[in-house]
């Protein structure tokens, strides 16, 4: 089989080499110069990465081809496909609420829903609290070009207008009148312009539905002065969600458009005069730094009659936890919520027919009174079930924050971690 990969050793002797850096081999003396023409020459022949499209080089030490640029790597020029990349996390967020906390946390946000079972926290059974580490690629963008631009400067000039009068006995006459008006004095213009921005991508596709949603919204998580150098002593116990390579292939070739958009705010900012048209960008590119870092979350599932369900929690910050996921819906109650909501709508657009009827005088007069009558009737009924609605809703919160205060679990938690 032809070897597709130049190994570190000699190709003289075959002893290994265990220092690149030596110049000769420590076996038989044999330079090493056409060693490295060999390397120089395997990597001539790679492909572009196939993730992010950057060249790949050979690296002698791990024996494999990396790109710097997104931090795949291959083990072989046949193994580019997106089913082998590999990636490693370069830093991570340590978690920083504890089990009891999120667990309280998780009891607040389990009421928090409308139309939540009253009997949520009784039944409500196998809650189970996993640490997990989710994935996000970080990049931080350096951009320059330049710009081009119509650039207006206000400018104030007087002028004369002739007016007709007309004096007493009627004669019609001119008389000059100075007036201000501002005019725009318009000049091509152009100029470079630099800046930063950075933008974090959730990269990983396990995770569907309302969790997968709020992941996408915490990714600004990622840049938290907390991140520490990843550390597998931290990931003691925890699940790691793999990154996945379609997502980090979507995050990079999306980082152009974000960097481009950005581009554009900044010379838009920048840009003299007191007005501006057809301003464009005449010259653009960008660098970017990319890092995979692990941010942490509370993964919890629970059933309730049978089904099961999940919510994901923040665990970056003790100050500041948000969750999301699903909660159990009683039919009972959203029917009923649900039919005072459509009769009040009723009301509503009953009210809004009869004042277009009103307004367009379709009807004869002597009804006009019957139509207002009816046009404040629609409102009332919208009022009246509007705040039916809310009484109702409010009603059930208020069941369930007692039903909480009398939960043995929480008011230990509680005990625990007091606000």
């Amino acid at each position: 089989m032809e070897e597709t990969l130049v190994q570190n050793q000699c190709s003289a002797c075959g002893g290994a080499i265990n220092d690149p850096s030596f110049k000769n081999c420590p076996h038989c003396g044999t330079t090493l110069d056409m060693i490295q023409k060999e390397i120089d020459e395997k990597n001539k022949n790679i492909e572009l990465c196939a993730n992010c499209g950057s060249p790949v080089t050979f690296n002698i030490e791990k024996q494999q081809f990396s790109c710097d640029f997104c931090h795949s790597t291959f083990t072989t020029k046949a193994e580019q496909d997106f089913d082998n990349l590999t990636y490693e996390a370069d830093d991570l967020i340590p978690f920083q609420v504890p089990e009891g906390l999120a667990k309280k946390k998780f009891y607040e946000w389990l009421i928090a829903g409308e139309n939540v079972p009253l009997d949520i926290l009784g039944k409500a059974t196998s809650i189970q609290l996993e640490q997990v580490y989710i994935p996000y690629l970080g990049a931080s963008v350096s951009y320059e070009g330049s710009w081009s631009a119509d650039i207006g400067y206000n400018r104030s000039e007087t002028y004369t207008e002739y007016v007709t009068k007309e004096d007493k006995n009627g004669n019609k006459y001119t008389e000059p009148v100075t007036k201000t008006r501002t005019v725009v004095d318009w000049n091509h213009s152009s100029d470079i312009f630099t800046g930063t921005a950075y933008k974090s991508y959730l990269i990983n596709n396990e995770l569907t539905g309302a969790v997968a949603t709020f992941a996408e919204k915490a990714s600004g998580l990622a840049i938290i002065n907390e991140v520490k150098p990843f550390d597998a002593h931290y990931t003691a116990g925890t699940r790691q969600l793999k990154i996945s390579s379609d997502k980090v292939s979507e995050a990079l070739r999306s980082v152009r458009g974000f960097a481009h958009e950005e581009a554009r705010k900044k010379m838009k900012s920048l840009l003299p005069g007191d007005k501006n048209k057809n301003e464009k960008i005449t010259k653009f590119s960008y660098t970017l730094i990319s890092k995979y870092t692990y941010v942490p979350f509370w993964k919890i599932t629970y059933k309730y009659e049978g089904i099961d369900h999940m919510s994901l929690m923040t665990a970056s910050k003790k100050e500041k936890i948000d969750i999301d996921g699903s909660r159990p819906v009683s039919q009972e109650d959203s029917t009923i919520e649900k039919g005072m909501k459509r009769k009040g709508r009723y009301g509503l657009f009953a009210s809004l027919g009869f004042f277009l009827v009103f307004a367009f005088e379709v009807l004869p007069e002597s009804i006009e009174p019957l139509l207002s009558f009816l046009v404040v009737g629609g409102i009332g009924v919208w009022l009246f079930f509007a705040i039916k609605r809310h009484r109702f809703l409010g009603a059930n919160k208020k069941n369930l924050k007692n039903n909480l205060q009398e939960h043995p679990e929480y008011m230990s938690l509680l005990k625990q971690y007091s606000e």
